[in-house]
């Protein structure tokens, strides 16, 4: 074998094994983060990791934000029939009678386009007998934004709840002051 042959082998395996090795790194630095190592980051990196889509602050001081496939229609609509109705439809198009549990809260179970349950069973509030959807209800029925009041009188009720992205989440005021956790 002459010593050009063994040159031009030489470097075609370098050129492999460079090419592999820059490969293998863009995939370790693109791979999609585990829920757990999602979890895990800070919070501004959780905004900079986010994927793109709508997200809801339900409450304003609830220190989380969750990513949801329902338009801010479809999760008023579903919490008027909550705070109203006997009968929920629910995600999967079935219904459920709503009953109210000894504690107040309700049998009421959903994720509001969200991957959380909210599980109204759970008391929250002894003294009013609210379990998580209880909660969400107060916030909203309170927030002139739920309610699209142009003059309200107590500014501590007024919230934003629905975005467009994590980034215009994160230059919310509530948000920033209050979201630890994204749940996307």
């Amino acid at each position: 074998m002459s010593l050009k042959l063994k040159w031009i082998i030489g470097t075609i395996i370098a050129l492999i094994v460079v090419a592999g090795g820059a490969s293998y790194g863009i995939y370790q630095h693109n791979k999609p983060l585990t829920d757990q190592e999602f979890k895990e980051l800070e919070t501004d990196k959780q905004f900079d990791k986010a994927p793109e889509g709508h997200y809801v602050h339900l409450r304003k001081n609830d220190a989380t934000l969750y990513r949801t496939t329902w338009s801010k229609y479809k999760i008023k609509n579903f919490m008027i029939n909550w705070g109203s109705n006997d009968v929920i439809t629910n995600e999967d198009g079935t219904t459920t009678k709503k009953t109210l549990n000894s504690n107040g809260t309700t049998n009421i179970k959903t994720k509001l386009g969200t991957n959380h349950v909210f599980n109204d069973n759970i008391l929250l509030d002894e003294e009013e007998g609210d379990g998580i959807l209880g909660e969400i209800w107060d916030s909203m029925y309170d927030n002139g934004y739920w309610e699209s009041k142009k003059n309200v009188s107590d500014k501590s009720d007024l919230y934003k709840w629905y975005f467009n992205s994590p980034q215009q989440a994160q230059k919310d005021a509530d948000v920033k002051d209050n979201v630890t956790q994204i749940v996307r």
